[in-house]
């Protein structure tokens, strides 16, 4: 599953700005929440007898989904489980029972729960388990564990591997199994991090002791992983000294700046704190940039789009001439800052946020503060926002086309130099063509330089980047699955390259299963894009200009149009600009499949290459 992909970097805006969609005020933590009948419905069920009873009751209790795959050191648990769609989807595959629970949490901001099996069901987890960690989703996952007896040739120390992991786990024995369980979910919660509760093997079944029984043979609780650092936050009082103090100093930089830029990143999303972002924005004529996970979470007239390589080239020069950057809630990572250039080298950059994490810029001032307590201040010092705009707002005007030709030659070609489609044309054109209200998963591949920059989402919990964390491919099929349940409201709209497909094909009938359940007339189910350019591309363009041969590079004569033909999933090969034009086939095809998932093949140039490579 891994993959030397130099993923994406963040940003958005584009020369079809003017046909964004409406912009939902982003004020709550959480977008959707699960029907909760199944925890109401714990009081009339007997009380467990057994480890995986108490451990599934608990799940109920709390209304989490769970996603699993079933075998020996799980099956119990699953089986407490009530029988309904409605809290548990089998997946094909145990990374893809950790994949969709992320980006289930992604797209709803409620915690599911992810389900294995001890041994190689344990292993298989890792690649998106790793992702989840460093990405800092919160996910409960019920594992089986190596038996009380000791590790068998079947076994890995579990333990061992989740500490080198930096993931937190819990031991769930006959004392403490709904304890363990109830609190796995506070800590994925308090800490923005997956939480493992392992169950030994040959303790599955076992019935529940009082606690402290001298007969439990594991002792204490096992807790693993020890804090990294920015793992357990503290307050703004604690962090930050005087916050009053600290307050201060960004209202008198954010005054003094000529051309001032604020940075949203995730926490200011996840907070709720979005609309006092706007008004320090509107009181000072701060421009604004967005973290990947925060796009779309403020209004369009003064944003230029997500930051990093997702910037649009038309909009880089504004983003340049920024005095002053005041970066709330977002990482500043590699991808973000466009490799370290993003900023002018003079601009002073101030970052506050909760996590104590290195960036991969230097920054002049870091406030260790949490958002939602330090901005509430910042805006009652700052004021009330003048009815007019001021500053760099009413000195701009309007923000710049994010295209232009002089900016990036070619843009708004049709065709790349081999005569197949332009990823950017044809992005442009299934931006208008798909449903409008989508949730959008993209998985991780070169392609993924262009999917934000082109396809608009309504909200930020409406965009899943998954794999980009840990720079892997084939994540993709999977977390469109966690989207599908998790916003049945929604269409999903999957996009996801040649050699993602293939590696992660085992849960292609698993979405299609689930995708089903969005049902609005008139429009597909699903729709799967695989943005397919016969290569693994972001190695063809990093390792043949040094001399390597593409031989191990190329993924040739895939037909994926024809991939759903064993579930009676339709699909469609777009290799013609004509396909995607207003009324062409593409638009027919999808209207023509109302209610079913649908998948376009779309053969995409392999010699444009997106930015963040091409830098």
């Amino acid at each position: 599953m891994a993959a030397a992909m130099p993923p994406p970097f963040p940003s958005r805006g584009s020369s079809f700005a003017t046909r964004r969609m409406s912009r939902p005020a982003v004020k709550l933590l959480c977008v959707h929440k699960p029907d909760h009948s199944d925890a109401a419905a714990t009081a009339d069920l007997p009380a467990p007898s057994n480890i995986s009873e108490a451990i599934a009751q608990v799940v109920r209790e709390a209304g989490a989904h769970v996603f699993g795959l079933v075998g020996n050191g799980n099956i119990h648990f699953v089986n407490a489980l009530p029988a309904s769609a409605e809290l548990y989807t089998s997946t094909r595959h145990e990374a893809g029972a950790i994949a969709a629970a992320d980006a289930y949490y992604r797209c709803t901001g409620e915690i599911a729960v992810a389900s294995t099996t001890y041994g190689p069901g344990f292993t298989n987890a890792l690649t998106p388990l790793s992702e989840a960690q460093a990405a800092r989703i919160p996910m409960v996952c019920i594992m089986g564990d190596v038996p009380t007896t000791g590790l068998r040739p079947i076994d890995v120390d579990q333990r061992a591997i989740l500490s080198a992991l930096g993931v937190r786990f819990l031991t769930a024995q006959p004392h403490n199994a709904a304890d363990i369980a109830r609190r796995a979910f506070e800590l994925a919660r308090r800490l923005s991090a997956p939480v493992v509760v392992l169950t030994p093997h040959d303790q599955c079944a076992a019935p529940l002791a009082d606690a402290g029984d001298p007969a439990d043979p594991c002792g204490p609780d096992v807790t693993g992983a020890p804090a990294r650092e920015g793992e357990h936050p503290e307050s703004l009082a604690e962090s930050a000294g005087d916050p009053t103090a600290a307050v201060d100093e960004v209202a008198r930089a954010l005054r003094a700046a000529q051309r001032p830029l604020i940075l949203v990143g995730r926490a200011v999303v996840e907070t709720g704190t979005v609309d006092l972002v706007e008004r320090i924005g509107a009181a000072t004529g701060a421009l604004f940039l967005t973290s990947a996970m925060a796009r779309e979470c403020v209004g369009p007239d003064f944003s230029l789009g997500i930051a990093g390589g997702y910037t649009h080239r038309g909009r880089l020069p504004t983003v340049r001439s920024a005095d002053l950057v005041l970066v709330l809630g977002a990482s500043l990572n590699l991808l973000q800052t466009r490799k370290g250039t993003l900023f002018n080298a003079d601009a002073r950059i101030i970052q506050v946020d909760r996590e104590s994490r290195q960036g991969f810029i230097a920054v002049d001032r870091r406030i260790r503060a949490d958002v939602r307590e330090f901005l509430p201040r910042l805006v009652d010092v700052l004021g009330t926002p003048p009815p007019r705009a001021v500053g760099w707002r009413r000195e701009i005007g309007t923000i710049p086309p994010a295209e232009t030709e002089q900016a990036d030659p070619g843009c708004f070609g049709t065709r790349g130099p081999d005569g197949k489609l332009d990823p950017r044309h044809a992005l442009r054109r299934l931006n208008d063509l798909l449903p409008r209200n989508r949730t959008v998963v993209t998985d991780g591949g070169h392609f993924l330089g262009w999917v934000p920059k082109y396809i608009d989402c309504p909200d930020p919990r409406s965009t899943v980047l998954v794999g980009t964390a840990v720079m892997t491919i084939g994540l993709g099929l999977a977390s469109a699955v966690g989207t599908a349940v998790g916003r049945q409201d929604r269409c999903t709209t999957l996009f996801t390259g040649d050699g993602g497909t293939l590696m992660a094909l085992a849960d292609l009938d698993t979405l299609i299963r689930v995708g089903r359940l969005h049902q609005v007339p008139g429009e597909p189910a699903a729709v799967i894009t695989v943005l397919n350019d016969e290569a693994y591309g972001a190695e063809v363009h990093q390792y043949v200009p040094q001399g390597l041969d593409d031989a191990a590079m190329l993924v040739h004569g895939q037909r994926f149009a024809a991939m759903g033909d064993p579930w009676g999933a339709p699909g469609l090969t777009v290799e013609d600009p004509e396909q995607l034009a207003a009324g062409g086939e593409v638009q027919r095809f999808l209207a023509d499949h109302s209610g079913q998932v649908c998948i376009l093949d779309v053969r995409i140039s392999r010699e444009v290459i997106a930015d963040f490579l091409r830098e």
